[in-house]
Order: structure tokens, then C-alpha cells, then sequence
């Protein structure tokens, strides 16, 4: 099927989703129009429905705007599965075996993954972990300015547990 043609049955199934829901404002951009916007004004945005690959070129512009590609999870749910991974693809090649990679993206996305599983406890338990190693600890790794390891930055997460 030609890019054309899923993009349309695409937004055809947005628009007739939309209208079920009349209080949420929807609106269409086009892909090069929506990653400009992004980097400009990202505050425009609170959610965002988009085929896999404009969500890939999305995720990677909005990994940016937070700090990196290694802090961001993302989700592909759909009615017969869910898929969770680190935000930002097709990233990071260079650092395989470097023990250099931020895990953090990948324990958020093991956090969305455990929320739709029902096992919010577990979620925040880890989610708070996180966030006092990277917040509170400044335990992180060199893609946002620390100098720890990703050993590092897992075991001090296991620690804040």
C-alpha cells in the first residue's frame, strides 16, 4: 500500500474517531508543518495520534526538546497487543557495548508497559526510583550532561528502591 493511500484510511479513521468525541479538539498537520511547530512552540501539543513512521520522526524532535534520545518510552497499543521501547528509535548504535546508553527510556517504557498491565504500584515504586536517581541523585549519563555509567545509573536505581 503506497504512503498515500494509508495515510488516508489513516486520517479517515481519525476523523471518524473524532467525532465521537466533540469536547476534544482534533486537528490535522502535516508531518513536516507538525516537527517545525514542535521545536518552536512544543506547548501547542498535549497529545499526539500518528502512523509509526511520522511518530518516529516526531519522537526523535521531541527526544530533543527533553534532553536526549535515552529518556523517552513509547507505546504501540493497539487491539490485539501492546508494544513498549525506549521513545526515540534508531538511535544509539555507536554506544553497543560501551556500558554508555541511558537506560532511563527503556525503565519508563517497563513502567507504561506494568500501568497497562494494572500493576500501578509496581509503576510508581520504580517511576519514583528513577526520578530520585536522575532528579534528586544527578546519577545520569553523559547523553545529558552526567558522567555515570549505564551500570551506573541502573544500580543506583535499584538502590532508590
Amino acid at each position: 500500500m503506497s504512503r498515500k493511500l494509508s495515510d488516508g484510511e489513516f486520517l479517515r479513521a481519525c476523523r471518524e474517531v473524532a467525532k465521537n468525541f466533540p469536547s476534544m479538539q482534533y486537528e490535522e498537520m502535516i508531518v513536516d508543518n507538525c516537527t517545525m511547530q514542535l521545536a518552536m512552540r512544543p506547548q501547542q501539543f498535549d497529545v499526539m495520534v500518528t502512523p509509526n513512521l511520522y511518530g518516529a520522526i516526531v519522537t526523535n524532535i521531541a527526544s530533543a526538546l527533553v534532553g536526549g534520545p535515552g529518556l523517552l518510552a513509547g507505546a504501540n497499543v493497539g487491539k490485539r497487543g501492546a508494544i513498549f521501547e525506549s521513545g526515540a528509535r534508531h538511535v544509539g548504535g555507536d554506544l553497543a557495548g560501551k556500558n554508555q546508553a541511558n537506560p532511563v527510556g527503556t525503565l519508563f517504557a517497563a513502567i507504561m508497559m506494568l500501568r497497562h498491565l494494572g500493576m500501578d504500584k509496581y509503576a510508581e515504586r520504580i517511576e519514583r526510583a528513577v526520578r530520585v536517581t536522575v532528579e534528586r541523585d544527578r546519577v545520569c549519563t553523559p547523553d545529558v550532561g552526567g558522567t555515570a555509567t549505564t551500570r551506573q545509573v541502573t544500580h543506583a536505581v535499584i538502590q532508590n528502591l
